[in-house]
């Protein structure tokens, strides 16, 4: 039996990113007129992000019926998205989707009562913030930055190792470290910069140090 969306719950997941789809790389408009002037076209999906029956992708037996027809479950997307996701779960964990829903969100947020025309470009913040929560619940290498007076003394990195992203907005990344002995930390936005270690095909954030 499938946990399937009530209508109330799909309206809300269209009109919270403006009938956008969520994934970043589409942003597709999902909605519009048909040749009828009493009707409307949509080819948006409110998409299960954990699935709506056992066997679906993403499927978490741990969640009860009630929670996997609410809206915290949804993300709304044009309908290749809807398929890509769930044809490529490897590709499009629980964490990917969670990152569009919140980035999708707080586009739609700024926007609203703005004209195309006033809404400014990406700051560096957001863009930081949409790198690193696409990497959500992923390991990227975290390297504490040499002091820029010290750099030619002790080279450019003072260390660097693995940790697990598991949040980011505009003030803060979270992160996990660790082996035996596991550690968060939230690191000001502002003293992160964004590279990517072609080594190890890895994305790295570096932790400036004044």
């Amino acid at each position: 039996m499938r946990d399937d969306f009530p209508l109330d719950v799909k309206r809300i997941l269209a009109a919270r990113v403006g009938n956008l789809c969520s994934n970043p790389e589409c942003r597709a408009l999902t909605s519009g007129p048909q040749d009828d002037p009493s009707k409307a076209l949509n080819v948006g999906v409110a998409a299960h992000i954990t699935g709506a029956a056992l066997g679906g992708p993403r499927y978490n037996p741990s969640l009860s019926s009630e929670q996997r027809c609410h809206a915290e479950n949804g993300i709304w997307l044009c309908q290749n998205c809807a398929k890509l996701v769930d044809n490529d779960v490897s590709q499009f964990p629980v964490e990917i989707l969670r990152a569009w829903k919140t980035l999708a969100e707080h586009h739609a947020r700024f926007a609203i009562g703005r004209t195309p025309s006033s809404q400014r470009a990406e700051t560096d913040s957001e863009r930081k913030m949409r790198r690193i929560l696409d990497r959500k619940g992923k390991v990227v290498t975290l390297s504490e930055m040499t002091p820029a007076r010290s750099v030619i003394m002790l080279g450019p990195r003072i260390s660097s190792c693995f940790v697990t992203v598991l949040d980011c907005n505009l003030d803060y990344v979270t992160v996990r470290g660790g082996s035996s002995q596991m550690w968060e930390r939230s690191i000001p936005l502002e003293n992160i910069s964004i590279a990517f270690d072609h080594e190890r095909n890895q994305l790295e954030l570096q932790q400036r140090h004044e």
